[in-house]
């Protein structure tokens, strides 16, 4: 029988017999996927410092999307194309989901910018050094968080930026 679900981290829906492994849109883990009828969008008042740390996120995550779509279109086989341009897709859901929880309208993400390597090597090693670089912020503004919602986005990013960090390891 064909349910549906919906991702408590980025509040996407997803139609199928079985829950998800992983969110198809950001990521998160099965953990994260409720039956759509057991879902509702937390709406959280964010600390100064959740909301600083969720600024600097949602650059990391503009950046980190624009850097994916880049290195789709250069990547020299078709499954590093199709790895870097889902990276770039869910990145993006990642800065619209920290979006919602800044009030602000969804970034403008450019996937024509020009800000990776002609080189497939290269643009696996800078994938895996952002990847590590987002992990290493989200764990700091992990500990500095005192909402609940805002504790579980970072545990959540940091499971899914360590699965693209996964995707790199050993292939440069």
């Amino acid at each position: 029988m064909v349910k549906v679900y919906r991702c408590k981290i980025c509040g996407e829906g997803y139609i199928g017999e079985n829950v998800p492994t992983h969110c198809p849109f950001c990521g998160a883990h099965i953990m994260s996927m409720v039956l759509a009828t057991a879902w509702s969008w937390p709406d959280v008042n964010v600390t100064d410092v959740s909301k600083k740390n969720l600024e600097r996120a949602l650059q990391l995550e503009i950046s980190n999307s624009e850097f994916y779509f880049c290195a789709a279109k250069k990547a020299n086989n078709e499954a590093d194309r199709t790895m870097f341009k889902r990276l770039a897709k869910i990145e993006r859901e990642h800065a619209d989901l920290i979006s919602k929880h800044l009030k602000i309208k969804g970034p403008e993400i450019s996937p024509e910018k020009d800000i990776c390597s002609m080189n497939n090597t290269d643009n696996l090693r800078e994938s895996n050094t952002r990847e590590r670089n987002a992990i290493g912020h989200y764990a700091k503004f992990l500990t500095e968080a005192k909402e609940e919602r805002i504790k579980e986005i970072f545990t959540a990013l940091i499971e899914v930026e360590n699965d693209h960090l996964s995707l790199t390891e050993g292939r440069f």
